[in-house]
């Protein structure tokens, strides 16, 4: 991509850390408002722009789990994404269709391109290892040893590795059988031969990974093992369902669980299914979570959580049906405990559980296990060296929770002194204890767009003050006036 290469020298530069899907689109948003005089800044370490881990997949069978009709990058285009596959990908894509993810990896990428075509871009393959204020800008020094100033700096590092599960027994270090982060290169480098495989963690990671094995002719048997043993459901078309959640509602985990269940029964009484109910809730998460306090939320995440994410975060129709198929089959194995024991040898690998609910032991024994739960979100337990510099500067703290960085409700971030810096801002997944559903296109396409027009609007004042400070006295009124 030699015409992100070119530097373009700028005065006012907005340095954005990650050339994900969030990095791209925010880089995007700005790149189509912002001022002559702007340089857009993206620093990415590895990959093409958009990609991240989601879009970066190479599997056909990965699809998106939202409906080509909500997966605009522009919250006031919401066909743009659909109309952009019907010229580029299939002519029959409607607002129904569930698309590869990687096909919304080059639309991403093409949004960003047509926005960067007037100049204002500068992409860097780099890594960002430290930020600090200096002389009233901000130094970012990168892996390869250069630095570079910028006005703003905004985080979009998207999701961090999982932390490996507790493995009573599993020595440390390297081991071609564990395989401790699912989306690592060769996390399935001749599994096509193994009999079974053991997949910790039953979310969408996990099924990503049965669609990887399946699509490399894997026919050996997948187990999958977690402390509940639920798999996300399928999406299934239903009529919508009026929002009946309002700030009157109860403040309470215990009372919004009746009431969301009051509403399920009403709805499959009408004919209409409870996906609906779960799905009117989707535009007021953030005010939902924001209502209960904190003993409240720390509830949620006790008892709750695991029953959202999969009623929440659903698959798309067709993967459901061969999940269906091989758990019918059984092909998918899935299990529900905790791994008491641990036990590899150069042939196999053997995992004890205790079973949930009944409390007898069983012991899987398999050629590989792979870690398939979910990324790590608190910030104490990161290998990052960004985050580290930050958190040693006293730059950034993580929020109450501990499932991100604590921001303000614009996004900035807050330093260990408990304000809001003027400077570093985040976006996507760090700001999920604040906001709770942060990860998915609908809900970052709003925080990147309310972001992209506060460091705008910062942007215009800071070139109304340069224009003022150009001029003598006696225009200085009339000037800032005109503006």
């Amino acid at each position: 991509m030699p015409a992100l290469e070119t530097h373009i020298p700028k005065k006012f530069t907005i340095a954005i850390i990650g050339g994900g899907f969030t990095g791209s689109i925010l880089a995007a948003q700005l790149l189509r408002r912002a001022l002559p005089d702007t340089c857009v800044t993206v620093i990415e370490k590895q990959g093409l722009p958009g990609r991240g881990v989601a879009y970066g997949t190479p599997y056909s069978w990965h699809l998106l789990n939202v409906p080509a009709g909500n997966m605009s990058i522009f919250p006031d285009q919401p066909d743009h994404f659909q109309r952009w596959a019907q010229e580029n990908y299939d002519s029959g894509v409607d607002a129904r269709s569930f698309l590869p993810r990687r096909i919304y990896g080059e639309y991403v990428e093409s949004v960003l391109l047509d926005a960067a075509l007037p100049g204002g871009l500068v992409w860097k393959r780099d890594e960002a290892r430290s930020i600090a204020p200096t002389g009233g800008r901000v130094e970012i020094r990168l892996g390869s040893g250069t630095r570079m100033l910028a006005d703003k700096v905004v985080l979009a590092l998207g999701n961090f590795p999982p932390s490996d599960p507790l493995l009573p027994g599993r020595k440390e270090g390297s081991s071609p059988r564990y395989v401790s982060f699912a989306w690592s290169e060769n996390a399935l480098a001749g599994c096509e031969h193994a009999r079974s495989v053991l997949l910790i963690g039953s979310g969408l990671t996990a099924v990503d990974q049965v669609l990887a094995l399946w699509s490399k002719e894997f026919r050996g048997t997948i187990h999958i093992l977690s402390r509940r043993g639920l798999l996300p459901h399928a999406h299934k078309t239903s009529a919508a369902w009026p929002r009946f959640w309002d700030e009157d509602s109860p403040r309470t985990i215990r009372s919004l669980f009746r009431l969301v269940r009051r509403e399920i029964q009403r709805a499959q009484r009408q004919g209409t299914d409870w996906r609906a109910v779960i799905d009117s809730l989707r535009p007021v998460t953030a005010q939902v979570w924001q209502s209960l306090n904190i003993t409240e939320r720390k509830r949620f995440l006790r008892h709750v959580r695991p029953y959202w994410e999969v009623h929440r975060h659903r698959l798309a129709p067709d993967i459901g049906q061969l999940v269906a198929h091989q758990l019918e089959s059984g092909q998918i194995q899935v299990h529900a405990g905790h791994i008491t024991n641990y036990s590899e040898t150069p042939e196999r690998v053997d995992v004890t559980y205790r079973q949930r609910g009944s409390g007898e032991s069983f012991t899987l024994s398999v050629d590989r296990v792979i870690n398939c739960s979910g990324p790590e979100t608190d910030c104490r337990h990161l290998d990052d060296p960004l985050i580290a510099s930050l958190r040693r500067a006293k730059l950034v703290r993580p929020d109450p929770l501990y499932l991100g960085l604590e921001v303000s409700p614009q996004g900035a971030l807050v330093g260990a002194d408990g304000q809001p810096s003027g400077f570093l801002y985040a976006v996507g997944p760090a700001r999920k204890g604040m906001l709770w559903e942060s990860t998915a296109v609908p809900e970052i396409r709003a925080q990147v767009a309310a972001l992209a027009e506060l460091l705008l609007g910062e942007t215009v004042l800071n070139e109304r003050e340069s224009l003022v400070s150009s001029t003598d006295q006696g225009h200085q009124h009339l000037r800032v006036a005109a503006d």
